[in-house]
């Protein structure tokens, strides 16, 4: 059994520069991360012609395939990441995923390119719920949000690549279809993405694994260590609002931010633009306005904490609902392609909020020996609400309620417009035990 002492909250005058540093390399892993799962989305063309699959089962690769093993696995890696050295943990899973990515190169069927994307599923689900135990460990109260901004800028960084990146190589997929390489022979161009995004990540494995395991909260005994689901349902079930707040409610909100698996193709679709048009916008957007989110959040939730409003990361969380919802109903209906394309930036500027805010507030309130545990819990619910749903709802919707693939537009107004109340009810009905659990544990 792994017992380490030591806490950011119990060291206050501590450095903070190597946290600083842990927070940079994991923010690269995640940029990786994004790269490889977000890839997929600017090739839905060439891959659905030559797979022949339709837009639930191009869904299915993007959303439930992924989502669902990397939800599955979330709760038994949190217990290893609350136990085991979490460096280790993330290590292997970048390794994982690497390996899954370059696997994308050589299936030939639907069946074998969901197993491979279950395999990037399975070994990204190992890298949030360590990193943000790392952190927690790493930062006190006031700063945590602050890290976790810089973290989580990777999600943007990454899916802004793939997008960027991915619109230049589908057009070079349409000029050429196929390519002859070495040993391989010749193989769809598509295929080559994967031969290029792949086997880089496996030296951010290798940089993951030089990181310093920082010390935890001295716990003893076997129930500091011990998988028990029965621990973790009590601790939510003693906070249920907070907890419907924390666990649904921001994943009900992180749905509208996983529909953007779609927005490439609705330029496509409903302008008629081009791979590559589409790609650089929706990137350019992503590289900017989401980092611009993220580091705004962390900034403004640090700040007022630090003035005394304890209750700020779940506070900014609603704002942010309430202007996804506007927003998100709003773009896929603009009837000018600059108007549309405008709107994704308060977009993807929002979206940012939670990916910063909620796993800061959860590492505020969880104790210390169910960290991972419980950020591995909101990894559950984001994982088969939005992940899955977020790019399978709307091509649901127009599948089999609209019956029309052009009305892409429609189906993701009307996904957004149910979406985005119900979660900002729920964040909101969250709020007052929020900061009653705060109040009770002034250690955090």
């Amino acid at each position: 059994m792994v017992i380490e002492t030591g806490d950011a909250a119990a060291t206050p005058c501590r450095s903070y520069a190597y946290g600083w540093y842990t927070a940079a390399v994991l923010m690269v892993a995640y940029t990786f991360s994004f790269l490889d799962r977000q890839i997929l989305n600017l090739m839905v063309g060439p891959i659905k012609a030559d797979l022949h699959l339709t837009d639930t089962q191009f869904a299915l690769l993007t959303g439930g395939a992924f989502g669902i093993f990397y939800t599955v696995m979330g709760l038994p890696i949190g217990w290893l990441a609350d136990r085991y050295p979490r460096t280790r943990i993330i290590t292997c899973g970048v390794a994982m995923w690497s390996i899954a990515t370059t696997a994308c190169a050589f299936v030939r069927t639907f069946p074998a390119l969901m197993a491979a994307r279950i395999g990037v599923g399975v070994g990204e689900a190992t890298l949030s719920p360590s990193a943000y135990s790392l952190l927690s460990n790493s930062f006190d109260r006031s700063r945590l949000p602050r890290a976790m901004s810089v973290y989580s800028v990777g999600i943007y960084i990454g899916a802004g690549l793939a997008l960027i990146v991915g619109g230049s190589v589908v057009e070079a997929v349409a000029r050429t279809p196929s390519v002859m390489l070495p040993l391989l022979g010749e193989i769809h161009s598509w295929h080559a993405v994967f031969l290029v995004i792949g086997p880089p990540g496996l030296l951010v494995a290798l940089w993951v694994s030089t990181l310093r395991e920082p010390g935890r909260q001295a716990k003893t005994g076997d129930a500091a260590t011990s998988f028990s689901i029965a621990r973790i349902w009590r601790f939510l079930a003693s906070w249920p609002a907070m907890s419907v707040a924390l666990f649904l409610g921001s994943a009900m909100l992180a749905i509208m931010s996983y529909m953007d698996a779609w927005y490439p193709g609705l330029f496509i679709r409903t302008f008629h633009w081009s791979v590559g048009e589409t790609g650089h916008v929706n990137g350019l957007a992503s590289l900017t306005a989401g980092p611009l989110g993220m580091l705004s959040a962390g900034w403004l939730s640090s700040r007022m904490i630090a003035r005394g409003r304890v209750d700020a990361c779940l506070r900014l969380a609603i704002h942010a609902a309430i202007g996804m919802s506007i927003t998100a109903t709003a773009m896929p209906l603009l009837p000018q392609a600059w108007a549309m394309a405008a709107m994704l930036w308060p977009i993807k500027f929002l979206g940012g909020f939670i990916p910063v805010l909620i796993p800061s507030a959860i590492q505020m309130v969880a104790p210390g020996n169910m960290r991972a545990q419980l950020s591995a819990v909101f990894g559950l619910t984001v994982g088969i609400l939005a992940v899955t749903l977020g790019p399978v709802l709307p091509a649901l919707i127009g599948d089999y309620v609209l019956r029309d693939e052009g009305a892409l537009h429609l189906s993701l107004s009307i996904a957004a417009a149910i979406v985005g109340p119900v979660a900002t009810v729920l964040l909101w009905c969250g709020l007052r035990q929020f900061r009653a659990c705060l109040s009770e544990r002034p250690e955090a």
